[in-house]
């Protein structure tokens, strides 16, 4: 099926699809599939309100359409030994599209969420609008992340697309690829290069004018069955997005930092990790990797990131850290091999959060409206 650029035609028929079969090579599944949340429904697709993907009575699903409201959130975990009675997290998530005169992005909101009664426990605001989101969309070669707002942060990534319009919302597309729109099968991988350049600031108020230099970095994706912290085992997207790239655009290079998102047909974005290479430290407290990833450990919210060997380009090896053990060592730990000259770098998971831990909302309640964090640039024409 392919799809238009600014339409939202196509992707309402694409959310109108029954319950799609597994991830097959044969049957390439649309990525947008791996960004929106589902809702479990009945024969008539109505939407039923007591359900979640994953329920053995949820027997037919389908992503969730614009202007519905979702019957249930996805929120991070606490600490473990927080002495709650419920874990009822600090932020919620929704991964839904929204829709504005015509066009169609996908909003991925993440919500402050009051936590009182627990020992030891920080709660947060949770006041209507503390949070962030980003928002996201696909063309017909990749589906990214236009653009995000955090409390710390508004971040706009612009590309070489912007000579196509620096008004329109093209000059966003593809600035932090997630992967190929068409997903492939478990067990792929896949690697780009990507030219962008980062601006801070709301993206309605940027400049006419396009930048004339971008910056290249690599991205690489691969699709296995991951298990979260909720004790789910969903076949994810796992996009690792690297700072920079080597000149032969093979390897991460010299790059010190990498993020990486897992992407789920059940309920889109669902976990997002940093990782930091050896040597690294941190640049405010002055901590090494080593020290933050032992921290994050120990804190318990987040299990082991996604396992095994994969190749994902003829200089890029992820794989298992040599002598390492997670649990004796007690940091999740990985390393980059370049199977050409045999060099190896060990990088640190030195943040986490999964967001599995699911909540059912109560009838009828709205969600969270997202204009005031995402701005409207991203839907321009």
């Amino acid at each position: 099926m392919r799809k238009g650029f600014h339409s939202g035609a196509a992707l309402i028929a694409c959310l109108a699809l029954p319950l799609a079969a597994p991830v097959r090579a044969a049957e390439p599944v649309p990525i947008a599939d791996f960004m929106i949340m589902d809702v479990c429904v009945d024969a008539g697709d109505r939407i039923l309100p007591r359900l979640v993907p994953g329920d053995e009575a949820c027997t037919r699903r389908r992503d969730i359409r614009p202007g519905e409201t979702p019957p249930y959130e996805l929120r991070n975990f606490l600490n473990p030994g927080h002495g709650c009675t419920e874990d009822g997290g600090t932020v919620a998530k929704l991964n839904r599209p929204v829709a504005r005169d015509g066009t169609i992005r996908i909003v991925s909101s993440t919500l402050n969420v009051a936590v009182s009664g627990c020992a030891g426990t920080r709660g947060r605001p949770g006041a209507a609008g503390d949070g962030g989101a980003s928002i996201q969309w696909y063309d017909e070669g990749y589906g990214f992340i236009m653009g995000s707002y955090s409390p710390v942060a508004l971040s706009i990534y612009q590309t070489p697309l912007c000579r196509d319009g620096s008004t329109s919302s093209r000059r966003f597309f593809r600035g932090w690829v997630i992967g190929p729109s068409a997903v492939p099968a478990v067990g792929t991988t896949g690697f780009g290069v990507f030219e962008g350049r980062l601006a801070t600031g709301a993206a309605s108020q940027l400049s006419a004018t396009c930048p004339t230099r971008y910056r290249r970095a690599l991205t690489s994706w691969l699709v296995a069955p991951m298990r979260y912290r909720s004790g789910r085992e969903l076949v994810s997207i796992v996009s690792s997005h690297f700072a920079q790239v080597s000149r032969d655009g093979l390897s991460p290079g010299e790059t010190m930092q990498m993020e990486q998102t897992y992407w789920t047909r059940e309920f889109g974005l669902s976990r997002w990790e940093k990782w930091a290479r050896e040597g690294w430290v941190h640049p405010r407290s002055g901590r090494p990797a080593p020290d933050l990833a032992r921290e994050l450990y120990q804190r318990g919210r987040c299990g082991a990131p996604v396992a095994g060997s994969f190749d994902i380009s003829p200089r890029t090896r992820f794989t298992p850290a040599p002598g390492h053990d997670d649990a004796r060592d007690g940091a999740y730990v990985r390393a980059i091999l370049d199977p050409q000259t045999g060099a190896r770098t060990l990088w640190y998971m030195t943040l986490c959060e999964d967001y599995t831990n699911i909540h059912p909302l109560a009838a009828g309640k709205a969600p969270p409206d997202v204009s005031p964090i995402a701005d409207r640039a991203y839907w321009n024409p």
